[in-house]
């Protein structure tokens, strides 16, 4: 279903999957976004420690390739990291931990 969930906002694509996840799709607003995001998404990719030890991009390509879609739970994995290594991702992406926190705080709350 295409629905905007906050009076103004973006429309999004919201979802319910099988075993009663619900998700969203939602556009980016710039260039800028879409490179931040990707770039946020492949440092996490690299250098996070995963709970399951699986790789996250062959867990989300199991059955087809993903293209053009940024994993936004993998994102929001920032904030749960120790601060050394949110500064590392940081110090990668040009960026202090405050301006990605904000950032991902932002992009949350254009959709909720």
């Amino acid at each position: 279903t295409r629905a905007s969930l906050v009076a103004g906002g973006a429309e999004s694509l919201i979802y319910v999957t099988v075993t009663g996840r619900i998700g969203a799709l939602v556009p980016f607003a710039s260039r800028d976004d879409v490179d931040f995001y990707t770039r946020l998404e492949g440092c996490l990719r690299t250098d996070a420690s995963r709970p399951t030890g699986r790789e996250p991009q062959a867990y989300r390509s199991y059955y087809a390739p993903v293209k053009h879609v940024v994993d936004g739970d993998l994102c929001e994995n920032y904030g749960k990291l120790t601060h050394d290594e949110q500064k590392k991702i940081a110090e990668r992406l040009d960026r202090t931990v405050g301006e990605i926190v904000k950032k991902l705080e932002d992009t949350r709350n254009a959709l909720l």
